[in-house]
């Protein structure tokens, strides 16, 4: 007789605690940095679930806003960037596994969801792909900060590439600060056990592989004594706008006096569709 299919899982929560893991009904996107235009446009998680080193979850669009504040004399200086978009308009799963460090921004596009059905939110400017050996290109398209071209190699050996091409061929993937990140567009069905049993695989085979080949990885463009950071040209991609975004800018300058100084705003951006 054939062996019947497991059980959808229903209810995330029971689920995650039975595992030993925990559960978030929403969160934070996974490695963000102090960028405020990467906070702002990164969307918002639902669902997510975190492991010992990993996390997944579904990113979805929604309101967010980033700001800064800072004191120049007596006069405080505001920055702020703000983004609302329809939930639905971004809908993405991943899976992101800690590294033993921060490395370079690396991305690899999948072929396979070129066009409207790429996750991608921040398109790679073309001019930082990188080519590599064997037919890894027919699989993804690899792109590598300017200058930082023999890292990705470093990083992306044979063996690592052919079990991307085995296990992630169908997805997206991100290095970004100490965490590789997998993308699904749609989103990947948390209630399926057999998303679970591929989550493990990618783990057990990409994830592992991975952590052993950057673990030795260092960066001399690092600033000094910060043996386990990432020179400021290789932190982020050069990226263009994302393809979801209508932008309305509007510049205001305004002054207020305040009990601390003068409060400015300097600048202020807003999206829709």
């Amino acid at each position: 007789m054939p062996t019947p299919e497991p059980a959808r899982i229903e209810d995330l929560a029971s689920f995650a605690a039975t595992n030993g893991w925990t559960y978030e009904a929403t969160a934070e996107p996974p490695a963000l940095s102090g960028d405020m235009w990467e906070y702002a446009t990164a969307g918002n998680v639902q669902d997510r679930i975190t492991g010992p080193g990993w996390e997944a979850g579904r990113i979805v669009g929604g309101a967010r806003k980033a700001e800064n504040v800072r004191q120049s004399g007596i006069v405080t200086i505001r920055t702020s960037v703000s983004v609302n978009v329809p939930v639905k308009s971004i809908n993405l799963g991943y899976l992101a596994i800690r590294l033993p460090r921060q490395l370079p921004h690396f991305v690899l596009d999948a072929r396979s969801n070129d066009g409207i059905l790429s996750s991608l939110q921040h398109r790679p400017q073309r001019k930082q792909r990188l080519s590599l050996e064997g037919d890894f290109d027919a699989h993804f398209h690899l792109f590598a900060p300017r200058g930082y071209e023999r890292d990705a190699l470093y990083v992306f050996t044979p063996d690592l590439m052919g079990l991307l091409i085995d296990e992630t061929g169908d997805l997206d993937v991100e290095v970004r600060d100490d965490m590789l990140i997998v993308y699904r567009p749609g989103g990947f069905d948390l209630h399926d056990p057999a998303v679970w049993e591929r989550f493990a695989r990618i783990r057990a085979t990409v994830g592992r592989k991975a952590w052993t080949q950057t673990d030795g990885y260092s960066d001399d463009r690092a600033a000094p004594g910060l043996s386990a950071s990432v020179g400021p040209e290789g932190r982020r991609l050069k990226r263009s706008l994302p393809r979801w975004v209508w932008i309305g800018i509007g510049i205001a300058a305004a002054a207020v006096l305040v009990p601390v100084g003068i409060l400015i705003t300097v600048f202020s951006v807003a999206t829709s569709l």
